[in-house]
């Protein structure tokens, strides 16, 4: 019941916020993507790849908080626009 009322109240966000999240959830996704392709080429080999692993890892952690922002920045601009 809970989740109805949530997904019934995304559906009527503003533009704008609809943007600002449609946007984060791309920009995640391909930063996750790109951590995927380093870590296929990294191979688990820890002496020669180094950098493509810690790379991996700081991609992995930028696009959560890039979602995390993308999710709150919506709230934000329905509370100042409502």
């Amino acid at each position: 019941m809970k989740l109805r009322k949530t997904v019934q109240r995304m559906l009527r966000m503003r533009p704008l916020a609809w943007y600002i999240f449609i946007r984060s959830l791309q920009l995640s996704c391909a930063l996750l993507f790109g951590a995927i392709l380093l870590l296929l080429r990294w191979d688990g080999d820890m002496q020669r790849y180094y950098t493509l692993y810690m790379t991996a890892l700081a991609l992995n952690e930028t696009a959560q908080s890039v979602l995390l922002l993308g999710v709150l920045l919506p709230v934000v601009v329905e509370d100042l626009q409502s």
